[in-house]
């Protein structure tokens, strides 16, 4: 996603009932919101951490990373046939 919508857009996950990033986009994520980052699997000998936050929160922390000038993309799957949709918000200019 990165490659096709711009290295610094934020990609947020739909997983359950959260949104979560990973790596640069974790630290990114949890500075700005100040959400802290948490461990989510080694890969190499390095930790990988993981910034969640709850679903129901999404608009009012989509709104704050974009008025901070971040252009965020949300990956949600819905249904049995596992479909993802992708939706993307840039700043305002």
């Amino acid at each position: 996603m990165k490659e096709r919508f711009g290295e610094d857009a934020i990609v947020l996950f739909h997983v359950a009932d959260n949104y979560e990033c990973f790596l640069e986009d974790s630290t990114l994520v949890s500075g700005v919101l100040e959400i802290p980052q948490e461990p989510y699997l080694e890969e190499n000998g390095a930790t990988i951490h993981v910034t969640r936050f709850p679903a129901g929160e999404l608009e009012s922390y989509r709104k704050r990373l974009t008025v901070q000038g971040y252009a965020t993309c949300t990956n949600e799957t819905r249904g049995e046939d596992g479909i993802h949709i992708l939706k993307i918000y840039e700043p305002e200019e």
